[in-house]
């Protein structure tokens, strides 16, 4: 099966990142091993990852689509994300470097969040009406992401 469409990588891709994960997890001293006997082994449980970063279902959608229970989602979730992230940090290239010699544009976007007015905190903005936080976002003209931001302390415009 191709997961092209639900991770967003192709197959050579997502078979060089199982193998990031993998060799990742066997060098933690305490970390899950690979040759754990998951419910749907570490290939899918990667693309299951993936899938939740992707797509943002609600992990009960991802177990049903998965064939496993959401527990086992949860898990999976949060053994596998930080190594995920561990393993494509060494993909992302310097800002600069990816920029060189580039026409870019920065912008700033609101990224939506629930209702944090009701806690007092200073996370609603005016203009857009709504709650959240603010990343800038660096790109080409043609679209291509070159640099997203931490996100930004303070309300967004």
């Amino acid at each position: 099966m191709s997961w092209n469409v639900t991770t967003g990588l192709d197959a050579d891709q997502l078979e060089g990142l199982v193998a990031g994960v993998h060799a990742e997890l066997r060098a933690a001293p305490d970390g899950a091993s690979p040759e754990r006997l998951w419910a749907v082994g570490l290939y899918k449980s990667v693309v299951l990852v993936l899938f939740l970063l992707r797509q943002n279902p609600v992990q009960e959608t991802a177990a049903e689509l998965f064939g496993i229970s959401q527990a086992t989602v949860s898990r999976r979730w949060n053994t596998l994300l930080p190594v995920v992230e561990k393993v494509l940090a060494r993909h992302v290239p310097d800002p600069a470097e990816a920029s060189s010699g580039r026409v870019e544009l920065v912008d700033g976007t609101l990224v939506a969040t629930w209702d944090w007015k009701s806690e007092g905190t200073s996370m609603f903005s005016g203009k857009p009406r709504d709650t959240g936080f603010n990343l800038q976002v660096a790109a080409t003209p043609a679209g291509d992401l070159l640099a997203v931001s931490v996100p930004v302390p303070g309300k967004p415009a």
